[in-house]
């Protein structure tokens, strides 16, 4: 009896998108930190100085993802990430080593898919807790992206984008405790399910004081 070989037919190739950023040089005065980034509002790490020195000997080596600013509150471009560089630039700044002329390498990103891919694709050098993923989607839809676009950016499925975005409204006290180990992720879903913000809150802060 003859054995059957499946015959597999290769499916239709789909060429891989080929994107080439442009390169343009920003001043350091009008360089923000958007909310999107992942750490935005963290103050410092301990390392910033270190980076300061190597960025005062060696100039910038690798370019900031940026977005055009929006509105009068923001600066005219927001790094989506390089928040850490431009921390340290701040710090040159301060010293007098240089101005706020300083000219900053950026990419200047205007599509809002690859802007989500900017804020978790590229942080990448420490890693991403989920806490700070729920975070920056939630900015995400403040700044009107939608659930598919972020999805298809983030290689992520459209359900489990909704499942985070859920999470995106919980008490922020909730994520701390959440990041801090004090609470899991099946936790954190059940505040965010208590109408009251305040109860939430008094929960998450009883159990990160543990």
């Amino acid at each position: 009896m003859t054995d059957l070989v499946p015959v597999i037919t290769p499916a239709a190739s789909v060429p891989a998108v080929i994107f080439t950023p442009v390169e343009r040089i920003v001043r350091l005065c009008d360089l923000g930190i958007a909310r999107e980034n992942l750490r935005h509002g963290e103050p410092p790490d301990d390392d910033i100085p270190t980076l300061a020195a190597t960025l005062k000997a060696a100039g910038q080596l690798q370019p900031v993802t940026v977005r055009p600013g929006r509105g009068k509150k923001e600066q005219a471009f927001m790094a989506l990430d390089g928040r850490r560089r431009r921390l340290a630039l701040a710090l040159l700044l301060e010293a007098g080593d240089i101005d706020e002329d300083y000219p900053v390498r950026a990419y200047v990103e205007t599509d809002p898919a690859r802007q989500a891919a900017a804020v978790l694709l590229t942080n990448t050098a420490v890693p991403v807790h989920v806490a700070d993923v729920i975070a920056a989607i939630g900015r995400m839809l403040k700044s009107k992206l939608t659930i598919t676009a972020m999805a298809r950016a983030l290689g992520y499925d459209e359900i489990e984008i909704k499942r985070l975005a859920a999470l995106s409204g919980v008490a922020p006290a909730a994520l701390v405790a959440l990041k801090a180990g004090r609470i899991t992720l099946r936790q954190t879903r059940l505040l965010a399910r208590l109408p009251d913000l305040q109860e939430q809150k008094d929960i998450a802060q009883l159990r990160h004081r543990g």
